[in-house]
């Protein structure tokens, strides 16, 4: 009996895929031209609207894949899969996008297996990491870190600082204008303390010029603002306040413990500020990693660290795209 279902299962997906075929065939944008014709012929409404008939197909595709999930009719080798994506909470965009491209490359094969399956999926999440951002750009002498109360922002910035004093050989200063949670001054100064470098406290536009001009010989400023309610827009209408006119780079920090309906929340209410980079929080307190892509994708924002712990200068990870597919299936136990 199991085996007459998953026949009927096979048998509905190629009829859904043949129909789909026949569709394709049939669409007079779908005939074949070689480069040299589609140069000289193609005008710029013939090209939208092959690019329109590409984005039609690719949603005929998932489409078709959905209904299938949704009838419960994914073939089993392909459903640890599905639950893994799942569990790791990657969005549904990207989860139908990689289960689409499972399902057609398994039409390929008579037989193959859940491990096959999965190694699949890593060469799609391969596919999408080369596309994303790269976090190579060229940092801004003076980086500015912004995010929400209780992110990590000051142990962070503390532990760039001996990053890039310790193993960079560059010379940093610090520059804090967070002067509403208590004691904050005082932690940074303790760091800057340990660490040997200057540190410069502003509260206005004026202060944080002279502070620049104090901090001039250095080669990297690092500069910590207030975590305050993300949701209260005129805090971010100080900070834009506070550092217009400067050359900078702003630095998004997040928490992987944040649900990603509150991380997107935050992205776009410090949106206006310019987000260089994102650095993203206690990897060591979840084991879901699938905020991390889904962010990368959706706001086309390099992440660039990771941290993993409160030990400074240590328990920070520079993001490349080879850690990233290791993160993919890192989680993969049991599954």
């Amino acid at each position: 009996m199991k085996k007459k279902v998953e026949k009927e299962e096979t048998r509905e997906f190629a009829t859904l895929l043949q129909s789909e075929k026949k569709r394709r065939e049939e669409t007079p944008e779908r005939v074949e031209k070689s480069p040299e014709v589609i140069q000289e012929k193609q005008t710029p409404p013939r090209r939208e609207a092959l690019e329109a008939n590409v984005l039609d197909e690719l949603k005929s595709m998932k489409e078709i894949m959905m209904r299938l999930m949704e009838n419960e009719r994914l073939p089993k080798q392909l459903k640890p899969v599905q639950t893994y994506l799942e569990a790791q909470e990657f969005s549904h965009e990207i989860r139908s996008g990689v289960m689409a491209e499972l399902m057609i490359k398994s039409k390929s094969y008579p037989t193959y297996t859940k491990e096959d399956a999965f190694e699949w999926m890593r060469q799609e999440f391969a596919k999408r990491i080369k596309n994303y951002p790269d976090i190579g750009i060229k940092k801004k002498k003076l980086r500015c870190f912004v995010g929400p109360t209780g992110v990590g922002k000051t142990t962070t910035i503390a532990k760039l600082a001996g990053h890039l004093l310790l193993k960079e050989r560059q010379s940093v200063g610090l520059i804090t204008s967070d002067t509403y949670r208590i004691a904050a001054v005082e932690q940074l100064r303790t760091y800057a303390d340990i660490l040997g470098i200057p540190l410069e406290v502003v509260q206005s536009p004026a202060d944080l010029g002279q502070a620049l001009a104090n901090l001039s010989s250095c080669d990297v400023i690092l500069m910590d603002t207030a975590g305050r309610n993300y949701q209260q827009y005129s805090y971010v209408s100080q900070l834009e306040e506070l550092l217009s006119g400067q050359e900078l780079s702003i630095t998004l920090m997040l928490s992987l413990t944040h649900r990603y309906s509150d991380m997107k929340s935050i992205t776009d209410n410090f949106h206006s500020l310019g987000i260089s980079e994102v650095m993203m929080t206690k990897m060591d307190e979840t084991k879901v990693r699938g905020p991390i892509f889904n962010l990368m994708e959706e706001y086309k924002l390099p992440i660039s660290v990771l941290t993993t712990g409160q030990n400074v200068p240590d328990d920070m990870v520079t993001t490349t795209p080879d850690f990233l597919l290791d993160l993919v299936m890192r989680e993969r136990v049991n599954v």
